[in-house]
């Protein structure tokens, strides 16, 4: 009987990188005769959904994940025999993780409330981690940004970039759109504490990051923005997990999840975040946005050039992501320079590297070549992770190639003043009204596309006349 495999994979975005590892798994267990069955949890919700026999009869699980899973999730793996890897490691090196499962991979123990978000196995515990969950925040944030962002660029569109009139239907998409800007930091917040411990902790994080947020309320300058919910949000999910952990009378186990763990942690965080944190985070967060306002230029486009080359530097990981979450914040708090560098930077690696196996094929590898020409479609719409098996293969052409031309790119964005008020599609940015100048947006993109189209072949023919010994070593 051939080795039967089920594996569940998800991403921050949800876009890309889960169908990406899902893939990159069943073409490995493929080529080895084995059955495969991956579920992808991705923005459109989840496909190929595991069955309860799909499971039962499985071998192995593979949890490929870049944000955490519920305890409801976590909970149908029990008793198998479970790998748990990052998503990165997926793309990175699919055939080693198929290779060394059955060494790798540990009996999965039933998850209760003194485990959470851990793989199990005698004395040795693996934790999703503090970055997973935050990104599971940031995975059910987007949705609202992106949907809040172009609804505002619709409503400004429709008046010319004037004032709407109250009862109009540019009033309408305006005030929906802000809607969606003020949902998204209870949202951040919440879902970063859900994916810390579960349902018990969503609504005190998300009624606490809204305080946070509510500059009446506190008597503050400025709200405690996307900083305000990564603390209350970690600081809800750590305090809730912990108070499940504690054993209670089997009479009072029924009211715990729903009544009183919500109820308690709503009232603490209120206190806190009232008297405490919402006042210093928000001091910090007007501090830090009247700090970038007032930067001259050139600093600005310093700025700018560390978060093109964060963007750039690992396509989706953490320093990319820290980049990425920064700049939206900073345009919640009314600065959306920052964020149009992410919007340009986001679109060139793929299309760069793409656009260079096409010109100079004989520098790339034949995968590489037949991916080409959908990294640059794909990439075309922001999304960069078809880049990373470019930088895999060879990261310090690919990478320095792209983190130059990122840089260049920036320079010219802020020259140009260019700006993005929400999550967008790539090129297709400008046209929605999400991100202007237009003008400004597509001649730094192209700048950008150019440098890195003639880096990566520069860097990429400088190593192979060097492997091929036309260069003498000094």
């Amino acid at each position: 009987m051939p080795i039967k495999i089920v594996g569940v994979t998800n991403c921050p975005a949800g876009i890309a990188h889960t169908y990406m590892a899902a893939e990159a798994l069943e073409t490995e267990a493929k080529k080895r005769g084995y059955q495969i069955k991956i579920e992808t949890q991705g923005s459109i919700g989840v496909e190929n959904r595991l069955s309860p026999k799909d499971i039962e009869e499985a071998d192995y699980v593979i949890l490929a994940l870049g944000r955490g899973l519920s305890d409801d999730e976590r909970a149908r793996f029990a008793d198998k025999r479970v790998l748990y890897v990052d998503i990165s490691e997926v793309l990175k090196n699919p055939a080693e993780i198929i290779e060394n499962l059955e060494k790798r991979a540990v009996k999965f123990e039933n998850i209760n409330a003194t485990h959470q978000n851990q793989v199990t196995t005698g004395n040795t515990k693996r934790s999703v981690g503090v970055f997973g969950h935050l990104m599971n925040g940031v995975s059910f944030m987007i949705p609202f940004v992106t949907a809040g962002g172009i609804l505002l660029a619709i409503s400004t569109a429709l008046v010319g970039g004037g004032k709407t009139s109250p009862g109009s239907f540019a009033f309408l998409l305006e005030n929906v759109g802000v809607i969606g800007f003020q949902l998204m930091i209870p949202i951040l917040a919440g879902y970063v504490a859900f994916s810390i411990a579960d349902k018990p902790a969503l609504a005190p994080a998300m009624i606490g990051a809204w305080l946070a947020n509510q500059r009446d309320v506190l008597g503050t300058k400025g709200g405690a923005g996307f900083l305000g919910a990564i603390a209350v949000g970690l600081l809800v999910g750590y305090f809730v997990q912990q108070l499940k952990s504690l054993k209670f009378p089997k009479t009072m186990q029924a009211l715990m999840s729903f009544l009183i763990i919500p109820a308690v942690t709503t009232l603490l965080i209120s206190i806190l975040v009232f008297y405490i944190l919402g006042p210093i985070i928000s001091g910090i967060m007007f501090s830090i946005n009247s700090f970038l306002n007032s930067l001259s230029t050139v600093s600005k486009i310093i700025v700018c050039i560390v978060i093109g080359m964060m963007i750039v530097f690992d396509m989706g990981g953490p320093i990319n992501k820290a980049a990425y979450l920064f700049s939206l914040g900073m345009v919640e708090q009314g600065n959306a320079l920052f964020f149009g560098t992410v919007a340009i930077t986001n679109v060139i690696p793929p299309v760069a590297l793409g656009l260079a196996t096409l010109l100079r094929p004989d520098l790339f590898k034949p995968d590489e070549i037949a991916n080409g020409k959908s990294a640059v479609v794909v990439g075309l719409f922001g999304i960069t992770e078809p880049a990373i098996p470019y930088a895999v293969n060879d990261p310090l052409a690919v990478i320095g190639a792209q983190m130059i031309a990122a840089s260049a790119a920036a320079i010219v964005g802020v020259l140009f003043g260019v700006t993005r008020i929400a999550p967008g599609a790539g090129i297709l940015d400008p046209i929605i009204g999400i991100a202007k100048p237009a003008l400004g947006y597509y001649t730094a993109l192209a700048i950008g596309i150019l440098i890195n189209v003639a880096l990566v072949i520069l860097f990429k023919s400088i190593r192979k006349k060097k492997n091929s010994g036309l260069f003498v070593n000094s």
